[in-house]
This record gives structure tokens, C-alpha cells and sequence, in this order.
């Protein structure tokens, strides 16, 4: 027995490292496996092969497995196996780009942990935890999980982990802005590295030379970014390689080196193409028009920009698709489809930013309004609008779209998170509504705040020469009644009205 579970940790861990490797050792391992298919063991083997399918590009296949161990799991009462099924369907989908049910299947993998479990696999789940905290934009709470982690792993000697924990740390404090404490932390990654015998990987260097660079210490970064830049490439697998030569292309370029940034962005391209790495082309298409910028090329930086663009719609579109076959290959034609409380989540969300759709909004408003009927609480509706959206379509692109509405519904959360019972929607293209339960003044009070944060915004980041306003149609009850039909109907009209007095204005 403890043979087979030292075989099942072998293979966790070079998961971590080689994804390939680990794959090539579970299928051996289940090939020889002496123990039945429904012993435990055994169904921890087929969930890091389907981790590890979903890790090399068998997005479709991992999922599937992944799924079907989790399935058995619940049926057979493992808890922690349920738990760490959770945690794999959290990476599969921060590889397919959503950041919603990543966050959402790290939860889970943390809450059906028992008490007692041990440290070292606490330590992996907060990790996955705070990974996905992270992606989701909550910085706090994630660098709050990754050092929760790493006491755990300082506490049960788990060598092998810190310079995991450490790394992501350090790049979270850098998305931050804790540009000191991210310092801290990559010094702590390089001491931890070095006690440990070992080598920074690509990932570390990139980490640590990103934040050099922040600081101005350019010549440390270059130091760090070239040897792992020109160290063989190793297949599909040189994600890292590329990520680094990226970094140094903008040390350079920042450094006014641009020959040299040049250079290592050209091997970067031929990386990408020989390995087939289209995720990150357009990543290097930005680079180029940066660097065409940084030349005085303004021509040659425009057409740049503008395939970086056409390269991220068709990245968005590539993303929603793997996002749709993936969600087939998890809930595919099953009774457990159609009964998941996951599922039924799902039906209530906006794919594009999370928010909740109408759907799932109709039933939250019901519920207000009861409590107004009951003990006459107050509750506005918002009703907002992106003016002249169109345009942004039209003159920058559906990406860039995209992302100005991500950004307004993260404002739209945001406002919503600051009342007890908020909770804010995507109810068409770019049309949102914020529900909060409180009286007139403080809604109308609030609403004014959000319009000025959108106008506010420093949309120059996200969409160039162009500011976004919104306005803003509301509606209260008890003072406009108690219907949600009719109050909805008013805070149209009153979108309506805000719309013909010159946008850019909320009207109750």
C-alpha cells in the first residue's frame, strides 16, 4: 500500500516540473496497476493523467477523466479526492481562460478539506486557491492564501514547493503594485532555490527579472533573462523560454538596447512558430508594435498594433471555444448535468464578465421586493448604459470591447460588493443593472458615485483616444412601486430620458 502511494506522489510531483513526464509514468503505472479500478489509489492515478492531458493540450480528454474520477468520488464518499478533483478542474479552466469557475472550483477544493488533512496537501490547495484569487483580480486575499501556503510548507519541510509558492508570490505582489514586498519575496525565491541545490526556472527568472526591471535594475534582469533565453528549447514545453524572452525584449527596449531587444523578440517569433504557441504570438505582436514605437517607426508600430488587435479577437474566439468544449466534455449528456448545482450556476452567468444574466437576477429582485413588502426597506435599480459603445466596436475592435465591458462590470461588482444583498448584471450587449438594497437617497447617492468612476476611469489603458461614460436610468421602491415588471419598465424610461439630455447622467 504505501509503495502505491509513494508511485501516486511520484507522479504529483513531476507534475508539477514535466507534465509529459508525469502523464507517460501514470499511464505505466495504471497499465501495470495491480489494484482494482475502483480502489482509490488507482482513481488518483486517473485523475493527474487527466491533469495532465489538460496540462500538454488534451483539454477535452483531461476534462472528461477529470470529471468521471470526481463523479466516482462523490459516489464512493472520498471527500479528499472530491477536493482534489476540484482543484485539477481549477487549473484546467485558468488554462481555458476563465477566471469565474477557476475561483469557483479552488473554493471548493479548500472547503471540502478536512481539519486534519495534511499540511502538505493544504499548502497545494491554498496555492491553487490563491492562484485563482489572483486571476480574478483580488489581490489581497490572494497574497493573504500564497503566504498561508508558505507557512505550511516552512512548517512540514516541503522543499520542493517553495520556489512554486515563492514565484507566485512575488509575481502577484508585482500585479499589485507591492513593488518592495515583491522584491522581498524574489530574494526569499533565490535563497530558497539556492539552499535547495537547485536552478531558477524559466517561470522564476521572468518573475524575478519583471520586478528588477520595475525598479530600474535593468543590467540584474538582463543577467537573470539570458541564460534561460539561450538554453535549448524544450518542445511544447518552452512556454517559460518564451515568457522570459518576452521580458527581456522589454528590458531591452526600456534600456534603450533596442538591436539587441529586437533579437531576442526574433527568437521568440521563431519559438512561437516552431512550437505552435499561439497563445502567446499575440503577446509578441504587442511587443513588436512597442518596439517599432521605441524606433520612431510609427507606420510600421500602427500595422503592429493593429494585427495585436485582429491576433486577440481571434485569441478571444480560440479561448471561447476551448471554454465550450471543455464545459461539453465535463457535463456531457448526463443525469449529473442536468442536476449540478455547478451547472445551474452556469445558466445564470454572463460568460463574458461573470456578472449574473437576467435570468439570474429576476428571482434576487423578487426577493427584495418582498422584504420592501414586508417591512418597507428600501431598493433601487440601476439601469446603466455604455454611451456610444458602438464606436469602440467599430473604430478599435471587438477585443478591445470586450475588455472596456469586463472593466465596467468589474466596476459595476465592485459597487455592489460595497452593500449588503448587491449584486449587479449584464442584461444585454452593453447594458448592465445594479440592484441594491437600500433607500432612495443612498441609491441615487451611489449610482451618481458609479457614473463618475466609469467616467473617471483611466480608459487610455485599455482603449486608446477614447473615454467611456455611461448613463444611468432609476427606479426605487416603495416610492415607484412595488412590481418588478413596472420598476424595471421605469428605470428604462428613465435610461431612455437620461440618453436625450446628453448621455454621461443618472435620471430617477
Amino acid at each position: 500500500m504505501n509503495e502505491r502511494l509513494d508511485e501516486v506522489q511520484r507522479v504529483e510531483e513531476l507534475l508539477r516540473e514535466d507534465a509529459r513526464a508525469a502523464l507517460q509514468l501514470a499511464r505505466e503505472l495504471l497499465e501495470g496497476a495491480e489494484v482494482p479500478s475502483d480502489a482509490v489509489e488507482y482513481q488518483r492515478l486517473l485523475l493527474l493523467k487527466g491533469a495532465a492531458q489538460a496540462r500538454i493540450g488534451e483539454t477535452e480528454d483531461g476534462a472528461r477523466l477529470i470529471r468521471e474520477v470526481k463523479a466516482w468520488a462523490e459516489d464512493h464518499g472520498e471527500k479528499l479526492l472530491v477536493a482534489s478533483s476540484h482543484r485539477r478542474l481549477s487549473a484546467l479552466f485558468r488554462r481555458v481562460g476563465d477566471p469565474a469557475l477557476m475561483l469557483e472550483h479552488a473554493v471548493a477544493s479548500v472547503e471540502l478539506l478536512e481539519p486534519d488533512v495534511e499540511e502538505m496537501v493544504r499548502a497545494d490547495h491554498l496555492i491553487c486557491l490563491a492562484d485563482a484569487l489572483g486571476a480574478s483580480g483580488d489581490y489581497a486575499d490572494s497574497i493573504a492564501r500564497y503566504e498561508e501556503a508558505a507557512a505550511l510548507i516552512a512548517r512540514c519541510g516541503a522543499a520542493q514547493m517553495r520556489p512554486w509558492v515563492l514565484n507566485n508570490l512575488a509575481f502577484t505582489q508585482y500585479e499589485a503594485g507591492l513593488i518592495d514586498e515583491a522584491l522581498l519575496t524574489a530574494e526569499a525565491l533565490q535563497l530558497a532555490v539556492a539552499e535547495d541545490g537547485g536552478v531558477l526556472q524559466a517561470h522564476d527568472c521572468d518573475t524575478i527579472a519583471r520586478i528588477y526591471a520595475e525598479v530600474g535594475r535593468f543590467d540584474e534582469a538582463v543577467a537573470l533573462l539570458v541564460p534561460v533565453c539561450s538554453a535549448p528549447a524544450e518542445g511544447e514545453d518552452c512556454d517559460g523560454q518564451v515568457l522570459a524572452l518576452l521580458t527581456l525584449t522589454e528590458v531591452y527596449r526600456l534600456g534603450g538596447q533596442l538591436d539587441a531587444a529586437q533579437a531576442a523578440l526574433d527568437q521568440c517569433f521563431e519559438l512561437i512558430d516552431r512550437y505552435a504557441l499561439t497563445g502567446r504570438r499575440t503577446e509578441a505582436q504587442h511587443e513588436l508594435a512597442e518596439l517599432a514605437a521605441a524606433r520612431g517607426d510609427y507606420q510600421a508600430a500602427y500595422e503592429a498594433f493593429r494585427e495585436f488587435h485582429e491576433g486577440d479577437a481571434r485569441l478571444r474566439g480560440l479561448e471561447r471555444e476551448a471554454r465550450a468544449r471543455t464545459l461539453h466534455a465535463i457535463f456531457e449528456a448526463t443525469e449529473a448535468r442536468r442536476t449540478s448545482e455547478h451547472f445551474r450556476e452556469l445558466s445564470v452567468r454572463d460568460p463574458l464578465t461573470g456578472l449574473r444574466n437576467r435570468r439570474g437576477l429576476d428571482g434576487w429582485i423578487e426577493e427584495l421586493l418582498d422584504r420592501v413588502r414586508q417591512d418597507q426597506t428600501g431598493v433601487t435599480l440601476g439601469l446603466v448604459d455604455l454611451d456610444h459603445f458602438k464606436r469602440i466596436n467599430d473604430t478599435l475592435s471587438h477585443a478591445v470591447g470586450d475588455e472596456v465591458l469586463r472593466v465596467v462590470a468589474g466596476l459595476l461588482e465592485a459597487a455592489a460588493g460595497d452593500v449588503d444583498g448587491g449584486v449587479a448584471a449584464r442584461v444585454g450587449g452593453e447594458e448592465f443593472l445594479l440592484v441594491l438594497p437600500v433607500e432612495r437617497a443612498e441609491g441615487l447617492k451611489r449610482l451618481g458615485s458609479l457614473r463618475q468612476e466609469i467616467a473617471d476611469y483611466p480608459w487610455s489603458d485599455v482603449a486608446l483616444g477614447v473615454v467611456v461614460t455611461a448613463s444611468i436610468g432609476v427606479a426605487t421602491a416603495p416610492e415607484d412601486g412595488i412590481d418588478r415588471a413596472a420598476l424595471l419598465s421605469l428605470a428604462d424610461t428613465n435610461l431612455h430620458s437620461a440618453k436625450r439630455g446628453g448621455r454621461d447622467r443618472v435620471v430617477a
